[in-house]
């Protein structure tokens, strides 16, 4: 039976069209998907002698079409091909492969079921209508390519290249695998979307995955006359500051394949030197699960949000999962593990540190590798720094945090003092530790650059004796990266890097509105308006504690929203940290969105408090947004009269019932009550708890849980009340029936 199914996939494959153009051999095939169930089309382009010296082996090029477009060309009058003859002016693929030792396929990113009604938009971003998700597909059909064709079969001649939402697709593939492909080049792809699982979809910007790309060059072309030019301009004004493996250029161009030969030249160069694995690396991904790497991690998570592991080595990593990046509050309820890549010796004992969520207690528990060396480490959804050691290991030492001393936030023109804690995760002392601050950019000048930390303990934190300082003198350089170097006594040595975000010094912003609880229009998708109710308080204007605020900034006869910092100890105390997305889809046809936030203010802050925020809103001048800053100081005044606020329920398949339940102050209880459909009269009522036990995860996760006992099949309706310290109650009814059981 295995030999006729492999016989009749091979028949499909190659029961196909041919075609020549020039020397390059065009061919239309097929394949069956395990992932999507379905026959699968692709284009492939073979270059000349490829049959006549069926040993030769050629690296391989992906290539990602774009919105209306399909694996055998376009659907639409209005994009240019890129195919062969004269598509794209002479500069397309036909001819590149016709004078070029490379194989370019290029897959078909349809994605809708057989079924639906026939749909432009490929790959099922932005939004995510069904479970079929493309960068699931792209390593089997990674697989079934080399198995098929005469491909250099690794990582180091295998590159990813795409078009517009094709160039969307394409840094989302290279980031999320950069252990299959060594490049990926981008033609005027978009730089945002909704992405992942249909049920949990995550906002993905391309503008927060730099560290994605480690391992891999990096190439942007797009056009002076392109819709999205702004939009890359935003993730230049990042990207280039951040990445040494990141290029672009601007062509005389609107929006298509610009540069295509120049594009293609980059990769192929990278083939012939690629770069190396790092020693090490990081990675987000939206799925719950994932491998890279070699890496293999596994989540419960069924909520939006992306799994952080940062700074990877075999001495240990740091791990999160954050709602949104790149400050996103973590969501410890999540329930997750690593299998670390076989790094380790075989059978042997390693003991972990974990110095776990917001910093609160370590824990050191000893596991043994299996057979094949690797280590599976358990762990939640919160904060993590993990420490590897064998016994009687070397000390270890990492930037635990930094902060900034002399100012609110760090600006460019202003001397800068940041302070840099670190940690020692490692398994004995770190003797008279040294660190140096390095530029990296030459945009930063450093001015003190080197201090001490004197001896570091085992799972110990360490402060400097003082603090470095830099300056920045450009107001276009928005953050800014320097290398650690850390030294001690025992010639043991770490490096790290250490990228600070910088704030223009603009004039300060005093005309602005408080959204408390009230009723306001608003600039809503880049030239519309909205009447939405915005806030929670008691609606009167006044920055209340307790009360979550949105501030508005008035500006060509519109309310805008704004995006905020701060880094006052009276905002977000309890780690809630809002952000939402108003989308301009409708206004520039890119995906992109300006962000806004709500700030909860901390029941216990002083009367008269002076709060600071940096803030952001966007203006429309199509096809741009015009990005304006400044400051907003607000004084709070008054008492905290607003009740918790619940932001979602759940209930689990094992009768657990979980409330993400937030307040400026302590929650003194958040109750459920569960009524039954069949029997109206018959209710049961539950306190629900956050303090890790009875079903509840995490302690101080502002999720509320219990694990209630077996209950008789059936549905119930829901009703959450929640009260805080100062007496104020909310009573929330839930219109979705739940399910016990």
């Amino acid at each position: 039976m295995t030999r006729l199914t492999s016989c009749l996939l091979f028949i499909v494959a190659y029961s196909t069209s041919f075609a020549q153009s020039g020397e390059a051999t065009i061919i239309d095939a097929r394949h069956y998907s395990n992932v999507f169930g379905e026959i699968r089309n692709y284009r492939i382009f073979l270059p000349p002698g490829h049959q006549e010296n069926p040993e030769k082996r050629y690296p391989v090029i992906y290539y990602f079409h774009g919105w209306s477009q399909r694996y055998f060309g376009s659907t639409s009058h209005t994009s240019v091909g890129i195919d062969k003859g004269d598509d794209n002016n002479g500069d397309n693929i036909a001819n590149y492969v016709a004078v070029h030792d490379v194989i370019v396929v290029k897959p078909d990113g349809y994605n809708r079921n057989p079924e639906d009604e026939y749909y432009l938009r490929p790959y099922n971003v932005s939004p995510v209508e069904t479970n079929r998700q493309f960068p699931i597909y792209f390593p089997e059909l990674v697989e079934y390519i080399d198995a098929n064709y005469p491909t250099i079969a690794d990582r180091d001649h295998r590159a990813v290249s795409g078009l517009s939402m094709g160039g969307f697709m394409t840094f989302w593939i290279g980031g999320k695998y950069p252990h299959l492909v060594s490049a990926a080049g981008n033609f005027c792809g978009s730089t945002e979307f909704w992405v992942g699982p249909k049920n949990s979809p995550a906002e993905y910007r391309h503008m927060d995955m730099y560290n994605n790309y480690n391992g891999m060059n990096v190439r942007l072309n797009y056009g002076d006359k392109d819709f999205i030019r702004y939009y890359h301009q935003d993730m230049n004004n990042i990207w280039t500051q951040i990445m040494d493996n990141y290029e672009y250029k601007i062509y005389n161009a609107a929006h298509s394949t610009c540069g295509l030969s120049e594009m293609y030249d980059f990769i192929l160069e990278t083939f012939e030197n690629p770069p190396e694995k790092p020693i090490n690396w990081h990675h987000t991904d939206v799925y719950p699960g994932f491998s890279v790497w070699g890496y293999d991690i596994e989540s419960d998570r069924d909520a939006s949000g992306l799994t952080v592991l940062e700074n990877v080595n075999k001495r240990g990593f740091r791990c999160s999962v954050r709602e949104f990046l790149p400050d996103g509050e973590c969501m410890p309820s999540v329930e997750l593990s690593v299998t670390t890549a076989p790094i380790y010796e075989k059978n042997t004992a390693y003991t972990i540190t974990d110095i776990g969520y917001n910093g609160r207690g370590i824990s050191q528990h000893v596991i043994k590798s299996g057979n094949s060396g690797r280590l599976k480490i358990h762990l939640n959804g919160g904060f993590h720094e993990i420490g590897i050691n064998e016994p009687q290991a070397l000390p270890n030492i990492c930037m635990a945090s930094y902060r900034i001393e002399n100012m609110n936030w760090a600006t460019q023109g202003k001397e800068v003092s940041i302070s840099v804690q670190l940690l020692n995760k490692g398994g004995t002392i770190a003797e008279g530790v040294k660190v140096k601050l390095l530029e990296t950019r030459g945009s930063a000048q450093v001015i003190i650059g080197e201090t001490s930390y004197g001896n570091i303990s085992v799972n110990e934190k360490s402060d400097p004796q003082h603090p470095f300082t830099f300056i920045v003198q450009s107001d276009s350089i928005e953050i800014e990266r320097f290398k650690l170097l850390i030294t001690d006594e025992n010639n043991n040595k770490w490096s790290e890097s250490l990228d600070v975000p910088l704030r223009t010094d603009r004039p300060k912003i005093t005309e602005f509105e408080i959204a408390d609880g009230k009723l306001f229009e608003v600039a809503e998708a880049g030239d519309d308006t909205l009447s939405v109710f915005l806030g929670v308080g008691n609606g009167d204007g006044v920055p209340n504690p307790g009360e979550s605020i949105v501030i508005l900034i008035k500006d060509q006869n519109l309310y805008r929203r704004t995006y905020l910092y701060s880094n006052d100890t009276f905002v977000n105390s309890s780690g809630i940290n809002i952000r939402i997305s108003d989308n301009w889809g409708s206004y520039d046809h890119v995906g992109g969105s300006a962000k806004y936030s709500i700030p909860v203010l901390s029941s216990d802050c002083p009367q008269n408090h002076i709060i600071d925020f940096f803030a952001e809103y966007w203006l429309p001048d199509y096809p741009n947004h015009i990005i304006r800053r400044g400051k907003v100081s607000i004084e709070v005044k008054g008492n905290d009269s607003t009740p918790p606020i619940v932001q979602w329920v759940k209930v689990l398949g094992d009768n657990v019932i979980q409330a993400k339940v937030y307040d400026g102050g302590k929650i003194q209880y958040v109750r459920a009550k569960l009524s039954s459909q069949e029997f109206p009269e018959k209710f049961l009522e539950v306190e629900l708890y956050d303090h890790g036990q009875g079903g509840d995860r995490a302690e101080g996760d502002h999720v509320f849980s219990k694990k209630i006992p077996e209950q008789k099949f059936g549905l119930y309706k829901m009703e959450i009340s929640a009260a805080d310290s100062f007496g104020n109650t909310m009573v929330e009814s839930k219109t979705d029936v739940v399910v016990l059981q």
